[in-house]
């Protein structure tokens, strides 16, 4: 008998995956818009990253939701649900306080994490009754 992925499992790899994605995107990809006046006509327009306008402090602020989607992965059973629900939480609480900046971002992570809560568990390689 072959045994099926564990859903809350391949949830929650998509949780990380969506939240290294949106990480990577607000590190590399310019956010920022300058333009220079100069005697009231606009001048010299530039771009820049996050990385380049706030300097590597950024890196803290953009690690916060890998972790928070990475740590149920490391723990099984109980534990691992209690953990799962509290990360989960804590990413919804990041995105709600970030939402102003980089929070709108992690939405389809956070998606993916609450899938991964909600989904049915997995004993022994087989899904448990009333679930297909």
């Amino acid at each position: 008998m072959e045994r099926r992925p564990d859903p809350k499992n391949v949830r929650q790899v998509i949780a990380v995956s969506l939240t290294v994605a949106a990480s990577l995107v607000l590190l590399i990809v310019p956010m920022y818009t300058k333009v220079e006046l100069t005697e009231g006509a606009p001048g010299q327009v530039s771009h820049s990253t996050l990385l380049e306008t706030v300097g590597p402090s950024i890196f803290v602020p953009l690690l916060i939701p890998i972790v928070l989607t990475a740590i149920p992965l490391l723990l099984r059973g109980r534990a691992r649900i209690q953990v799962s629900v509290a990360t989960t939480v804590a990413l919804a609480v990041f995105v709600v306080i970030g939402s102003a900046s980089i929070g709108w971002f992690y939405v389809p992570a956070l998606t993916a994490a609450v899938a991964a809560v909600v989904a049915p568990m997995e004993s022994r390689g087989k899904l448990l009754p009333g679930h297909s």
